[in-house]
Parts: C-alpha cells; sequence; structure tokens
C-alpha cells in the first residue's frame, strides 16, 4: 500500500461512520463522539507522519498550496471599500449641486442674436419637411421668426440618378420590411448577415467586374474602414490634399506616414514619390519593405474636380503602389455606364485600382457603402475593418433598396446618359450668362462649385446671401466652405455649390441660372470685392 496511514485513517473513518448507521438506531452518543474526537490527532498524526515519510515532496507542495490560501483569503486588502471611505448624503448631495453648478451645456443657449443676425454665416436656420424627387418642401425663420414653408427646385443634395424617392426604392424597401423587419441587430460577423447583404455584394461586384465586394451600414465609414483596415503604423500612404473627410478620417485612424501632394498634381505626386524612393534609397530600404498606397478621390466631394487617374495609374505602376479610389460620388456619374472614373478613363478595377470605395448613399439612393477589389482585399476587411466588425449591419430594406437602384441603373442607362446631357447644359448656359461668379469645378462634374472672382473678407457672407435670396426665389443650393475646413488638410474658400440631378430638365437648369445670376448681382453689390 502507497500510503499506509492514508489507508489506516480513512477505514476507521468509514467503520466508525458504518457502525453509527447501521450498527446502532440511535444517534451517536455524546461519549461516543468525544471518543471519537480524542483519537483524530493521534490518528492525523500516524497519517501525517505516514505520508512525509513516503512522499515529502507532495507534502511540502499541498502545504505551501494550503498556506497560500489561507493567506489570500484571511489577509486580502479591502482597502477603498470600507464603510468609513464611502460618502455620506449630505457630501453626495454637496457633490451633486457643484457638478451641476459648474457643468458646461451640451449645446449653447439660442439667442436672438443666432437666428437674425446679418453677420452670421448662415442667419436664417432652414429646415427640410420633405423631399420628393426634384423638389422639396423647406421652411425658413425670418428676423421677426416666422416661419415661411417654400416648394422649391432641389440643386442640394447627391441625389445624382434621381432615385431616392423613386417608387423603385419604395417598393423594394417596402417589401423588405415586411419580410425581415427593420433591423438586423448585431455586426455582420456575428448575427447581423442577411441574406439581402449578401446578394447586394455580389450585384456590385458584378457589376463592376470586380472578385468580390463587402457591405459598410454607413457610407462615410466605408472609407474610414477601408483605408485604416489596409494601412498600419509604418505603412506609407500618398494623400491628395483635396479628400474630403472620411478619407482624411480614416488616414489619421491609419497612424501610417503620410505624405501629401497638390490637389490633381501630377507632377507634384512624382516630386513626393521620387523622395520617398531617395529615402529608401538612403536607408538602404527595399520598396516592398511597407505597404504603400496612393488615396484619391473619383469626384472630389468638395471641390467638384475629377481626378486625373491615367496619369496617376501610370505613376503607380511606375513607382510600385497600390491605388485606393474613393467612386463615392463618380459611381453613376462618370462613365459609359455609370461605373465611374475608372470606367470613365479606360482603367481596369482590381489591376489599375487594388481597393475602390463606393457609397450607396449618393446615386443608389440608399444608405451604407461598399469596398470592391479581389478576394484577399474583401476578406481582409472581414476581420479588419472596423466598421464592418463592430458596427451593426445595415438593416435589410437598405441592400434591398441598393439592390433595386443598381437594376434600374443597368437596365436603363438612358438614367446616366440623361444626367452626363444635364451636366454639359448646366456648364454652357453658366460660361453663357453668369459673370459674378467663376466655376472652379470640372465641366465633367455633376458637383458645380462656383466661388467669388476676388478674395475678401466677405466671401462667407456673400456666398450665405447668395444661398438665402435664392431659396426665397424657389432655387435650393448650398452655400459651403469654411465649415468643413477644420476636418480637411487644406482649408476651402467659401463657395456656392449646386448638384446636377437627372430629373432636372433644361428648363429647371435655365430657371436655376437665372436666379443664381440675379442674386449674386443683388448681394454682391452689397459689399466690396476687393482683397483685403
Amino acid at each position: 500500500m502507497l500510503f499506509p496511514a492514508v489507508y489506516k485513517l480513512g477505514f476507521k473513518a468509514g467503520e466508525t461512520a458504518y457502525g453509527w448507521w447501521h450498527n446502532t438506531t440511535t444517534l451517536p452518543s455524546v461519549l461516543q463522539l468525544v471518543q471519537f474526537i480524542m483519537e483524530l490527532p493521534g490518528s492525523y498524526k500516524d497519517w501525517w507522519i505516514g505520508l512525509v515519510s513516503e512522499d515529502p515532496l507532495h507534502v511540502a507542495v499541498e502545504t505551501t498550496l494550503l498556506a497560500s490560501i489561507i493567506y489570500v483569503v484571511v489577509s486580502r486588502s479591502t482597502e477603498g471599500y470600507q464603510d468609513k471611505d464611502k460618502l455620506s448624503k449630505k457630501e453626495q448631495a454637496d457633490l451633486l449641486a457643484d457638478w451641476k453648478k459648474t457643468r458646461a451645456p451640451l449645446a449653447p443657449p439660442p439667442t436672438p442674436s443666432s437666428v437674425s443676425s446679418s453677420s452670421s454665416s448662415f442667419p436664417n436656420p432652414i429646415v427640410v419637411h420633405q423631399q420628393a424627387g426634384k423638389y422639396m418642401t423647406v421652411s425658413t425663420t425670418g428676423g421677426s421668426n416666422k416661419e415661411t414653408k417654400l416648394r422649391v427646385l432641389n440643386f442640394c443634395n447627391f441625389d445624382f440618378l434621381g432615385l431616392q424617392t423613386s417608387s423603385v426604392i419604395k417598393e423594394a424597401s417596402s417589401k423588405a420590411l415586411q419580410k425581415y423587419g427593420c433591423g438586423s441587430c448585431g455586426p455582420r460577423g456575428f448575427y447581423g448577415t442577411i441574406d439581402t447583404h449578401l446578394q447586394l455584394e455580389d450585384a456590385i461586384s458584378s457589376f463592376t467586374h470586380t472578385d468580390g465586394a463587402i457591405m459598410y451600414s454607413d457610407g462615410a465609414s466605408t472609407c474610414t474602414s477601408t483605408v485604416a483596415a489596409f494601412a498600419k503604423r509604418g505603412d506609407v500612404l500618398v494623400v491628395d490634399e483635396g479628400v474630403y473627410e472620411p478619407i482624411m478620417t480614416g488616414v489619421f485612424l491609419s497612424r501610417a506616414n503620410i505624405s501629401y501632394f497638390k490637389h490633381n498634381d501630377v507632377e507634384d505626386l512624382e516630386r513626393v514619390l521620387q523622395e520617398l524612393q531617395k529615402e529608401d534609397s538612403r536607408l538602404g530600404r527595399k520598396p516592398n519593405a511597407q505597404r504603400r498606397f496612393i488615396v484619391v478621390e473619383g469626384l472630389y466631394k468638395n471641390l467638384g474636380t475629377i481626378a486625373p487617374l491615367d496619369k496617376i495609374i501610370a505613376l503607380k505602376h511606375k513607382y510600385h503602389y497600390r491605388l485606393i479610389l474613393d467612386e463615392s460620388f463618380s459611381f453613376g456619374t462618370l462613365g459609359a455606364t455609370g461605373r465611374g472614373a475608372l470606367e470613365h478613363y479606360h482603367q481596369k478595377p482590381m489591376y489599375d485600382a487594388e481597393i475602390v470605395t463606393i457609397a450607396l448613399e449618393n446615386s443608389l439612393g440608399s444608405i451604407g457603402g461598399v469596398t470592391v477589389g479581389n478576394e484577399e482585399v474583401v476578406d481582409h476587411q472581414r476581420l479588419s475593418g472596423a466598421g464592418y466588425c463592430f458596427s451593426a449591419s445595415a438593416p435589410p430594406f437598405t441592400a434591398s433598396a441598393a439592390i433595386a437602384s443598381l437594376k434600374h441603373m443597368q437596365g436603363n442607362p438612358a438614367c446616366v446618359t440623361q444626367l452626363q446631357s444635364n451636366v454639359e447644359y448646366m456648364y454652357q448656359q453658366l460660361e453663357a450668362h453668369l459673370t459674378q461668379l467663376v466655376v472652379t469645378s470640372d465641366i465633367r462634374s455633376p458637383i458645380v462649385v462656383l466661388q467669388l472672382p476676388k478674395e475678401s473678407v466677405y466671401e462667407a457672407d456673400i456666398t450665405s446671401g447668395i444661398m438665402q435670396e435664392c431659396l426665397q426665389r424657389g432655387v435650393a443650393i448650398v452655400a459651403t466652405g469654411q465649415d468643413a475646413s477644420s476636418h480637411l488638410r487644406t482649408e476651402l474658400a467659401p463657395a456656392i455649390r449646386m448638384t446636377i440631378s437627372t430629373l432636372h430638365t433644361h428648363k429647371d437648369i435655365d430657371k436655376a441660372i437665372a436666379v443664381l445670376v440675379e442674386c449674386a448681382k443683388l448681394v454682391i453689390a452689397r459689399y466690396p470685392l476687393d482683397k483685403e
């Protein structure tokens, strides 16, 4: 027997217990219990001595563990949880009162000057109540605080193909809501993926001639998550200075080494690439030691310009970079079939642009976004795209709406050609009739940007005034610029932005330009334009 003392102790305990329960009809007497307790130390001593003689290492380990447990249980600290450290009710009330007295407000309180002051960039708040096709209903509050409702021509939003309020989207969304309900209630990687998400990914990848696509629930987070998923600390991003806010957010989140080149300046881009090449040579670093990307937009949201992709792609191949291209505003607007800037310049997806992001919120009139590319590009984001992994997936009806829009776009190519025809007509009429403002956007762009011909300290007030006057005359446009500059690489000059839709007719465009000309003359006459 390995441990005779252990056996002896166990046998004696078992024998005693058996005798108590089976040999007597009553519970053990007090005398018997006392006798058992008196014999227990001796039996335990015999067991302990036998155990030490047979296996001293085992005894040492067991003793150490037992002592440790006793120490933790008995001497563990409860500092910070004693009743004496708790605040009294009076102290809690005093702290709460002090916090209420000194806390900052969540929003600045409204003041009469913020509503009626003529020096404010947006003196009269504008509320959009309804959008229906090319029209929308808005209300504005004047100096007398009287609300006025207006039905105006919509030259504001990015509904380039006029699908946001179309019956195509309404029917698809209604059917999806009846079948799936509203939300999927979870990230895509858990229980948030619905078959409509996969169907949209297949439809988009097929349309763009790529191996795959990955859907995000928000258009802005699509390019933000995509850039940050591929570029990490130590990688290199060469970024156009004109990219819009979501791309800049992704660039910052990547924590990569960032170099900027002047907006749409191919010569400056090559200068930056050559400097990085010289740095590699100086450090003895191989070109493939880092992941390197050029980041551009196909059609720039804030500027209305189009990237010279043919020249950028030539440099990309020459210096062995990858290209991240955002087609959020060029998809549905450029190219013979609306596939975007790559199609417009006759370039190949996955080869000339490895990573392409597309928002569903503009031409397709839905919500969300997709990134398209080869299988590696798509699969990598399913584990590394923050917006995919940690955000709730898009409601199924938004995917259904995007699928319906895409089918409509494929089955009615005239909607794209009509948009491009309207864009051409708009720029022709602007050139013929508008002399007070200068067109700074590309003549192929449905995003029309107009600026003052000379710099002025009154630029923001002038553009805001033109917007307000146009609204009162039935045309809704946007005054933009400095309000977004804090999130961008370069400061934007105050400007007027107009967006063109397939739904607009030449008569609508003529009216918009006539109103713009009238309002520009009226407002500009109030201010000196000389640079100060």
